[in-house]
Formats: C-alpha cells, sequence, structure tokens
C-alpha cells in the first residue's frame, strides 16, 4: 500500500535528511541557506496564494455567488494546508471564511520587496486585495503555518558542529527539492493569470493526491464553472438584446449625463435618424425642436430621462412632439424608467422608451375638427331651420292673409255676376234694354277680373314649381307695346291717369319675346295706374343699351315705395299696405312680373322715391333688325248662312256648359247643335250624323276627352274633320297634350265667346275649302 505525504511533511522529511548529511560539515552555512530558502519560499508562496486566490475569487464575487465562494473557500484550506482564509467585500463585511482566525490583523497587503516576514505563534499572516482586469472586488486575509521551519532551525543548532560538509549538501538537496515543489505552483500561476484575462480554457495537470495536484483539480473545476457562467451570461445578454432589437418601440439606455449610450433599431427609425446619428446625444438636442401637445418649447426638466435622474421615480406616458430630420412632425409617448445600484439612492442611468403615436394624434385631430366642423354645421343647420321656420311661419301667415284676401277679391266679383244674374232673372223683360246691356256688362267685367284673379294664382303656381318654360320669337317691341297701351287704357281714363306712350316715337326696335311678355308689360301698366294719383301720369321709354340689349322703362307719378315696402317687395301675397285701400289685387302681380323677366333671361329693375313715385326698368335681349310691321289680318266676317246648317256635336257631361255653349253658337244662324253627355254616347253619335265640326271636353267620365279624340282619328271619316278640345284644364302642359293628341285647337274656360265664334268659323271654312 503506497504511503502518500502532504506537502507540510515533504518538506520537513527533506530538511532533516539534509540537515543530518551536512550536520558535520557547514553547519552554520546550511542553517542560514535553509533559513533564507524558507523565508523565500513563505514568500513566493504567500505571492502566488494572492495571485490565485484573487483570479478565483474576483468572479464568483462579482457574480455574487456566496456558496461557490464558501466552497473554494474551504477547499482552498484543505488542499494547501493553509492556517486560515477569510475572504471580504469592499465594504469589509466578511463573505467566506475557513479554518481558525487570528487575534492579531493580517496586514492589508504583502509585499516581497520588504524584509522578511515575521510569525506570531507559528503562523504567517498575510493581507491583500482580491483584483481583476484592474478593478477591486474585496480583499483577503490567509495564514501560512511555520511549524516545520521552526523544528529545523533547533535541528541545525543542535547540528552547528557538523561542518560544512553537511551544509552543503544540505543546500543542495534543499534546492532541487524546493524546485519540485515550485514547478505546480507556478503552472497555477500562470493559469491564473489566464483567468484574470478571462481564459477560461485551462487544463492543469494532477498528479497525485498532494495539496498542489487538490488545487489545481480545484483550479480546473473553478475556471469550468465560470466559463459555463460566463457563457450563460453571454447567452442571456444575448437574449436579451434580441429581445430589445425586436421591439417595435424605441429603446435608448441614457447615462447620469442623460447621453445616449446605446439604442435598439427602432429608436432611430421613428426619430428619423442612423444609429450613429443617434448615439452620444442628449433627450434635449436643439435638431429636435422638442414641443408641447399646445406647440410650446418642451422644457428640459419635465423631459422624462431627466426627470426620472433628477427625482428617481418612473416618468410614464409623457406626449412629445419631435421635429425629424426631414421637417415632419412625429408625436412619440415616452416612458423612463431610472437606474439604481444597490445600496445607493440617486440614479447612474435610466432606460427610455417611446413610440410613434403621430397617427393617433393626428386621427384625434381630424375627429376633434369633424366634431368642430359638426356643430358649426349643426349650429349652422339650427339656424338654417329657425330661418325656414320663421320663413314657413312668414309664408303661413302669407298665405291665411292671402287667403283672407282671394276670399274677399274672388266674391267682389263674383258678387257682381250673382247679383245682376238674379236681377236679370227676376225681372226679366220689364228691364230697359239701355239698363239691362249696363247690368250685362257688369256681369261680363266681373268675370273677367274672376278671370284674371285665378290665371295669376295659376301663373305663381307654375312659376314656383318650375313647370313654366317660355319661348322666345321675335316680335317689334313697339307694336307690343301699343297693345299693352290700348289694354290698360280704360282703368287709366277711369283714374284720370295719363298713358304717355314714347316708344311709339322711338326708332324701330326688334326684341325676343315670349308669349308672356304681354302679360310682364302690361302688368307693370296697370301698376302704374292703379297705384298712381289721380290725374297722374304714366311715361314709357325705350333706348338701347348696347347691340344686344334694350331697355324699356315704366316711369309713373305716384306714392313709390318706402325702405320696409323695398324689403318685402316680391313677396308673394304681400300687397304692402294697399289692402286697406280701394285698388283691387292680389299681391302676386309684381311677383310674377319679376320671375317671368328672369325665365325670358331678362332683368327688372326698380328706382323709386316715397311720395314721388317709381320708375321699373325692362332689361330685354335685342332680336336684330327690326323685321316689317306684320300686316293687318282683318277679323273674317261670319259666313253666310249656307242652305244646309252645319252640324257640330258637343260631348260634354255638365249640362250647363251645353247650355252656354248652344246659347253662343246661336249667333251664328247656320249653325246647329248636338250633343252627347259622355265619350261612348259621343262617339256614336259622331258615327250617326257625321257632323262637320266636333267640340270634346277634357274631363268626360269614363273615356277622357284625349281618348275621344284618338278614336275619331283613327277612323277615315274623322282624319280630317275638325275637332276643338274645350277645357277647364289650362295649363300649358294640357295645352300641348291635347295638340300631341290630334286636337286641332285647344280653348279653355271660360268661354271667350269672340274667339271661340273665330275659331270655329275658320276650322269650318278651312274644312269645306
Amino acid at each position: 500500500m503506497a504511503i502518500h505525504f502532504s506537502l507540510r511533511r515533504k518538506l520537513l522529511i527533506g530538511t532533516i535528511v539534509v540537515q543530518l548529511i551536512v550536520l558535520v560539515v557547514l553547519m552554520l552555512a546550511a542553517q542560514r541557506v535553509i533559513h533564507r530558502s524558507l523565508v523565500t519560499e513563505v514568500s513566493s508562496g504567500a505571492v502566488i496564494t494572492e495571485q490565485l486566490l484573487g483570479s478565483s475569487l474576483a468572479p464568483l464575487i462579482a457574480a455574487k455567488d456566496v456558496a461557490a465562494l464558501r466552497e473554494i473557500t474551504e477547499d482552498t484550506v484543505r488542499a494547501t494546508g493553509l492556517a486560515y482564509l477569510d475572504v471580504a467585500g469592499l465594504d469589509g463585511r466578511s463573505i467566506a471564511r475557513a479554518g481558525d482566525l487570528p487575534a492579531i490583523e493580517p496586514p492589508a497587503r504583502f509585499d516581497p520587496q520588504t524584509p522578511r516576514p515575521s510569525a506570531h505563534d507559528g503562523v504567517f499572516h498575510f493581507g491583500a486585495p482580491i483584483r481583476l482586469s484592474g478593478q477591486d472586488y474585496g480583499r483577503v486575509a490567509f495564514g501560512m503555518t511555520v511549524k516545520a521551519a521552526a523544528a529545523e532551525r533547533d535541528l541545525l543548532m543542535q547540528l552547528a558542529l557538523f561542518g560544512a560538509a553537511g551544509l552543503a549538501a544540505s543546500l543542495l538537496l534543499q534546492l532541487l527539492l524546493t524546485g519540485v515543489l515550485t514547478n505546480g505552483l507556478t503552472r497555477m500561476s500562470r493559469a491564473a493569470e489566464q483567468v484574470g484575462a478571462g481564459r477560461f480554457d485551462i487544463d492543469l495537470p494532477v498528479q497525485g493526491q498532494d495539496e498542489i495536484a487538490a488545487l489545481s483539480g480545484a483550479l480546473n473545476r473553478m475556471s469550468s464553472a465560470l466559463a459555463e457562467r460566463v457563457r450563460a451570461l453571454e447567452d442571456s445578454e444575448l437574449r436579451q438584446r434580441s429581445m430589445i432589437e425586436a421591439m417595435a418601440e424605441g429603446l435608448v439606455v441614457q447615462d447620469a449625463h442623460d447621453r445616449i449610450l446605446l439604442c435598439n433599431e427602432a429608436a432611430p427609425c421613428i426619430l428619423g435618424m442612423t444609429r450613429n446619428q443617434l448615439l452620444g446625444l442628449d433627450s434635449m438636442d436643439p435638431r429636435w425642436h422638442a414641443v408641447t401637445r399646445d406647440g410650446q418649447p418642451f422644457e428640459p426638466q419635465n423631459h422624462p430621462s431627466m426627470a426620472a435622474l433628477r427625482t428617481g421615480k418612473p416618468q410614464r406616458g409623457v406626449l412629445m412632439g419631435v421635429h425629424k430630420n426631414d421637417g415632419t412632425l412625429a408625436w412619440i409617448s415616452i416612458n423612463s424608467e431610472p437606474l439604481v445600484r444597490s445600496g445607493e439612492s440617486a440614479p447612474y442611468a435610466t432606460v427610455t422608451t417611446f413610440d410613434d403615436i403621430t397617427p393617433l394624434i393626428e386621427a384625434e385631430e381630424r375627429l376633434l375638427q369633424l366634431n368642430s366642423d359638426l356643430e358649426q354645421r349643426v349650429a349652422q343647420r339650427t339656424a338654417d331651420l329657425a330661418q325656414a321656420l320663421d320663413l314657413a311661419e312668414s309664408a303661413s301667415r302669407a298665405k291665411s292673409e292671402f287667403l283672407s284676401r282671394m276670399s274677399h277679391e274672388l266674391r267682389t266679383p263674383l258678387n257682381a255676376i250673382l247679383g245682376f244674374a238674379q236681377i236679370l232673372r227676376l225681372r226679366g223683360t220689364t228691364l230697359a234694354p239701355s239698363e239691362r246691356e249696363q247690368q250685362v256688362q257688369q256681369i261680363e267685367t266681373a268675370g273677367w277680373h274672376l278671370l284674371e284673379l285665378i290665371n295669376e294664382v295659376l301663373d305663381l303656381a307654375r312659376i314656383e314649381s318650375g313647370a313654366m318654360t317660355v319661348s322666345r320669337e321675335p316680335v317689334l317691341l313697339q307694336a307690343l307695346v301699343a297693345d299693352c297701351v290700348q289694354m290698360v287704357q280704360p282703368a287709366a281714363r277711369a283714374m284720370t291717369v295719363e298713358l304717355v306712350d314714347q316708344v311709339a316715337s322711338a326708332p324701330q326696335v326688334q326684341v325676343t319675346r315670349p308669349p308672356e311678355l304681354n302679360q310682364v308689360i302690361t302688368n307693370l301698366l296697370s301698376n302704374g295706374v292703379k297705384y298712381n294719383r289721380r290725374g297722374g301720369r304714366v311715361t314709357l321709354t325705350v333706348r338701347a343699351v348696347d347691340p344686344a340689349w334694350v331697355e324699356l322703362a315704366v316711369e309713373d307719378t305716384g306714392r313709390g315705395f318706402s325702405d320696409a315696402q323695398l324689403r318685402n317687395l316680391y313677396q308673394p301675397f304681400n300687397r304692402l299696405g294697399a289692402d286697406t285701400t280701394q285698388v283691387e289685387g292680389a299681391g302676386i302681380g309684381l311677383v310674377i312680373t319679376k320671375r317671368l323677366t328672369e325665365l325670358m333671361g331678362g332683368s327688372l329693375e326698380l328706382v323709386t322715391v316715397e311720395g314721388r313715385g317709381s320708375v321699373f326698368t325692362l332689361r330685354l335681349r335685342h332680336a336684330g333688325e327690326p323685321a316689317d310691321a306684320p300686316a293687318t289680318v282683318p277679323t273674317p266676317p261670319p259666313a253666310a248662312p249656307p242652305a244646309r246648317p252645319k252640324l257640330v256635336l258637343y260631348i260634354e257631361d255638365n249640362p250647363s256648359n251645353v247650355e252656354l255653349l248652344r246659347g253662343v253658337l246661336s249667333l251664328r244662324p247656320g249653325l246647329q247643335l248636338i250633343d252627347a253627355g259622355d265619350g261612348l254616347s259621343g262617339l256614336a253619335l259622331a258615327h250617326e250624323r257625321l257632323p262637320d265640326l266636333i267640340v270634346v271636353d277634357i274631363a268626360l267620365p269614363g273615356m277622357d276627352g284625349y281618348q275621344v279624340c284618338g278614336h275619331l282619328r283613327a277612323h277615315p271619316d274623322f282624319a280630317t274633320r275638325p275637332i276643338i278640345a274645350l277645357s277647364a284644364n289650362a295649363m300649358q302642359a294640357d295645352i300641348q297634350k291635347g295638340r300631341a293628341a290630334g286636337f286641332d285647337a285647344y280653348l279653355t274656360k271660360p268661354l271667350d265667346v269672340p274667339v271661340i265664334l273665330a275659331q270655329i268659323d275658320q276650322l269650318l271654312q278651312r274644312s269645306a275649302a
């Protein structure tokens, strides 16, 4: 069985052997050499032990691995034979210890250049800082026993007499033994230096089971553990960096001076910079022009990272606007977290994250703008509705007033019609011819006035609904004005108002006139007469403005208009105070005049002085060179009574209308009237009697007048036979529809007796030809 000796025993045995050999010779020299060797060995061991302990313990202290630190401390004491080993941190507190601690304080630092160390109670005491890569991590204290050295000194003193020969032999053997013992320590010292430099791939040879072998094995295990931990730290750092780089948010780490030390890839992208441009900048770099939400400059003390450094508190959700290099403004939401070392209160750095929320801010601003616009539109709509309500109420009042006035206006002519009709019926032939003629004239005048009121209301309805259209044809203005003056002349004579027609003496002018132009000029003349003073004057003048336009002015010497009346001048059914006078009217004639003028493409302007009169100027488009005046077509005299009476068929369901037409045709002795009460019987009677002319009402029961005309025109006997429509449907669309259905003429009710007689005479003559 092999016997294994410890390093201490090997040194003791070697020393005794050497001293026994050289005891006889050179004892005093041997004593000196052995003592010097002992001091050198202790000093060298202390230096090596210090380096090994610093290299092996510093990483464990940095990693705060107390368990491993204590294990290494105990293994080191057991393996090296140290009397004790005490490891303390930078604060001086012990972290790990092993062995018997001394009662004295070991020196803070051992220096091999100083005089030889001294022992206390047989132990050399050493103290040294734990340092790795130039950085202190704590301090270590250890003791080395010297009991063997003391024994050797005693033996040398006892053997001092043996002589110089024994001393020389002892010195030689001691040198050989020291070399053997220090080879392993040298290898460990070099390995410790590699570990201190960050190289952990060491593999020291382990020979035997002595302390050097144990220490080499411990150093191998320590380097493997450190390599494993360093790889784990590198893997962890790589994972964290990958996670940081993968973040969509920007992340920067800033030091205590607010300078950016590192950042992820998203940070410069959000700020419109490169990574190199961003690193080294501070939070308030002037190129960003940081602003608050209201556009004010961002104060440095309010920046999240600086506030976190100042207060040591996290900053959350701070909104900031920054200007990128391209000039655009980006809105970012910032969170900043202070970093504080263990045991300290002041932050040494900050970690700041930020996210680009520009789309959210812009969407919020658009939403605010939309809300503002909506509020404005609602307010405008409310105002419009209020105005519309006022207009509706005003229109309703005007309508009510109009109905009241129309009731009066309609009842007045109806009163004359019905009253004189009853007188004629009751008194019969007892009336004198002149008296009867006067009453009949009153009935006719009232009837035409009633028709004029109805036509004005219908015209306004057609204009307001957009159903009225105008056709344009050239006409001589002088002739047109002369006709209108002639129509208004009776009313002017009744009012003793003088009509001065200066248009008749002016050069001939041709204007573009729709049929409604007669109504426009007549309305202006009629108003000039009705609202004039007795003995006043109405003057008509004309002038050419330019080659394209002609102006016709109607000037009166009436009462004029006030400012209040001018504001409501063209309001329907508003008579501007005339409803309290004896002047008849519905308050829509001037409105119709204005609208018809605009439909013709012209304009109507008013210049007035209250109490002195008004001038209405009608602007008309010039039609070119004046045409020859149309030849007067004399009204044909009544046809001579033929040998055989002409047969006229009247299809009408209203007996009163039949009797009225019968009375009209009695003015033509050569005409005989037959009638039918509906469309079917009318068709049968027409085929049976083959009348010379057919008059058809439109609103017939069962089959209307358009269908009756269509059936008649489809038969050869009536393809060219004259057919007249006589209807109360007086709209322009009704007239056009009647002509399209095949009627030769479309006459409206109430009857204008001369017109219908002239139309019948003309159609019968054309048919006979």
